[in-house]
């Protein structure tokens, strides 16, 4: 578990990580080792799941083999209610979440806490509204469920 308290007596305890995989820890298609190897940690904390639609058909063979990640292929279409519908099965109250497009909207709403990745393909504007933290890139995402000191300090009131 990862326990986040805030100065103003907010807390998160988060059991599940979720994230988009396109346009959030992959870039077309691919993921970078450093990015798996901060997944790798992430896992053995908390459950780490990757959902996608697989666009670019690559996350089994990019993924597949890391250590404490659960890979979960949703349908193409309906995106967004398999993603959202997926976090109210986790528990939206135990569930941080990842991602940058629009099918990702409605899993933000949900979880406890959704953090947008504003990489090469950009971030959906409603999305990005919607996000209670925005980061430029998959590692600073990774990092602050291992250095939750940065989610203190970005939420603190």
């Amino acid at each position: 578990m990862i326990h986040v308290n805030l100065p103003d007596g907010r807390e998160y305890r988060f059991t599940h990580a979720v994230f988009d995989y396109n346009g959030t820890l992959a870039e077309d298609g691919v993921v970078a080792a450093e990015i798996k190897e901060l997944l790798k940690q992430v896992g053995a904390i908390v459950q780490v799941t990757v959902l996608t639609a697989d666009t670019f058909g690559l996350v089994r063979a990019q993924l597949g083999d890391v250590e404490g990640i659960h890979l979960h292929i949703i349908d193409k279409g309906r995106e967004a209610e398999q993603k959202r519908d997926f976090i109210r099965r986790c528990g939206p109250d135990n569930t941080v979440c990842f991602g940058n497009g629009a099918n990702d909207l409605a899993m933000f709403a949900e979880a406890a806490l959704a953090v947008g990745v504003i990489g090469p393909e950009g971030i959906y504007r409603p999305t990005l509204e919607q996000a209670d933290v925005v980061v430029t890139q998959p590692k600073a995402a990774l990092q602050l469920l291992l250095k939750t000191g940065r989610l203190v300090a970005t939420l603190r009131t």
